[in-house]
């Protein structure tokens, strides 16, 4: 396909519409030729995993690019500043998104025809300005300064974002929403409650026991290498232009190292770590970076950990031959962490049985505060269910009402009766006994005027069936992800 012989002058109507089903999000990368690698002369386009064989392409307008700046900009959108940490969980997700793009386009092509005149439409409908009017010399200078075989890629995915954006609104947004629907998810969502709580908190509890010197030996020697060590010396710098340069430097002549970790370390005062765990050190990816070397006596390159560069010297690596020569509090949170839902679990059957008993004797619940680990709470004002399941929700005396941004809290509160109290319950890290004060219904007559509580019910319902086929279909594929940082 020769996209030179088609004129477009202004935007088509197809291409309007099809921007607002979200093809709109590749008009920036248009205008940068498309390529995040292409234009530095690479001879093949890195592939950063495939599902069921088909190659998801490390690029800007593949899905995968187009998932990645899509978190990234909505990072950036709150000023969030994003490391590297935070950059390997946006690839986890970028990866995820374009694995389920694939699957629905496979879907998509076997239902929906794009024709060529459709991709080329949408190609120059990007090289439209703000009044509307299409630089035709900008789009053939694009043409010109693209091989053709990128220019098929581009255009391959251009159709998948396509066929991926038609067959995602036919499953997921062509929702139906009848009148009861509406009604049952206004009630749920515009009646408000007022509650009074009791709460043990298990996980605090077990974080705080002491965990039996014989648990803590088998778990060491059962994984051992988890627990490898390593003599590390370093230099942390604020510029990476500054690290390289120091890098290059101590590469040349290692015996310079103390006397520029001493004199010019953002940190001077402490230029070693005695061996060290993995748990201790800065970030994942620093450690990382240090237990994929098996040379020991190496300087590395300089590892960037939350806006400092680290120029590390790799002393030595060992396995730790006791469990006695591990931090007590790192060997007892690595336990606490491979156990927890068995060890909590357990906790919470203990302390449910604790808390029905001080109920048994004194059924006023404010009076059972700091009765043992016994915490009263009350909420300062009605609330509805999942107002706050982001922070949680505010007790009257100013403190959190603990488990309240968690939807097991909301979903026991709005399942009581006015008036009643809840058994000791099990929530995520803890158990309570709940009773609801009071109730405050919704106005029905205001639901025939609401446009919102309908478009967020399909919302919901459209997520959620989303969610759903991804789930069921990215299981069933045969994913791989490389690794290509």
């Amino acid at each position: 396909m020769s996209p030179k012989n088609i004129e477009t002058k202004k935007k088509s109507n197809l291409v309007k519409t099809l921007q607002w089903v979200g093809v709109s999000v590749i008009s920036v990368l248009l205008i940068v030729y498309f390529l995040v690698v292409d234009t530095r002369g690479s001879q093949s386009t890195p592939i950063i995993g495939t599902v069921n064989g088909t190659p998801i392409y490390y690029t800007s307008t593949s899905p995968y690019g187009r998932a990645f700046r899509s978190i990234e900009a909505n990072y950036q959108q709150y000023g969030i500043q994003i490391n590297n940490e935070m950059y390997s969980y946006i690839e986890d997700i970028a990866f995820r998104r374009a694995v389920a793009t694939v699957l629905l386009d496979k879907v998509a092509s076997k239902n929906i025809r794009v024709s060529d005149n459709i991709i080329v439409d949408v190609m120059k409908g990007q090289f439209v300005d703000t009044n509307g009017i299409y630089n035709d010399n900008a789009f053939q200078s694009f043409v010109r300064n693209t091989s053709k075989s990128e220019l098929s890629r581009v255009e391959r995915e251009i159709k998948e974002n396509i066929l991926s954006q038609t067959i995602s609104a036919e499953l997921f947004d062509n929702i139906k929403i009848n009148s009861l629907e509406t009604e049952r998810n206004y009630i749920k969502t515009q009646t408000k409650r007022d509650i009074e709580m009791v709460y043990i908190d298990a996980a605090s509890i077990l974080e705080n026991s002491e965990i039996p010197a014989v648990d803590l030996e088998r778990y060491f020697n059962e994984n051992k290498t988890d627990f490898a060590q390593a003599d590390i010396s370093y230099i942390v710098l604020e510029s990476g232009g500054v690290a390289d340069n120091l890098y290059k430097t101590l590469n040349d002549d290692i015996t310079l190292f103390e006397k520029n970790a001493l004199e010019r370390s953002v940190d001077t005062n402490n230029y070693r770590w005695n061996y060290i765990t993995k748990m201790e050190m800065p970030s994942s990816s620093f450690a990382d970076s240090i237990f994929t070397n098996t040379k020991t006596n190496t300087l590395l390159q300089p590892i960037y950990v939350n806006g400092n560069y680290y120029i590390v010297l790799l002393n030595d690596i060992r396995l730790p031959e006791n469990y006695t020569d591990v931090k007590a509090d790192i060997l007892k949170n690595e336990y606490l962490n491979a156990n927890m839902n068995v060890l909590l679990e357990a906790e919470k059957t203990k302390q449910s049985e604790i808390l029905k008993s001080a109920f048994n004797r004194n059924n006023n619940l404010a009076a059972l505060n700091n009765n043992g680990n016994i915490k009263y709470y009350k909420s300062s004002s009605p609330f509805y269910y999942n107002q706050d399941n982001q922070g949680g929700l505010i007790s009257a005396n100013g403190n959190m009402i603990p488990e309240s941004s968690e939807e097991n809290f909301y979903r026991r509160v709005f399942s009581l009766d006015v008036g009643s109290v809840s058994d000791a319950i099990k929530l995520e890290n803890g158990v309570a006994i709940i009773k609801v004060l009071s109730e405050e219904k919704p106005n029905m007559s205001e639901i025939a005027n609401s446009d919102y509580t309908k478009a967020e019910l399909k919302n919901k319902l459209s997520s959620y069936a989303e969610n759903e086929w991804q789930n069921r279909n990215i299981e069933k594929a045969r994913v791989k992800k490389n690794n290509i940082r």
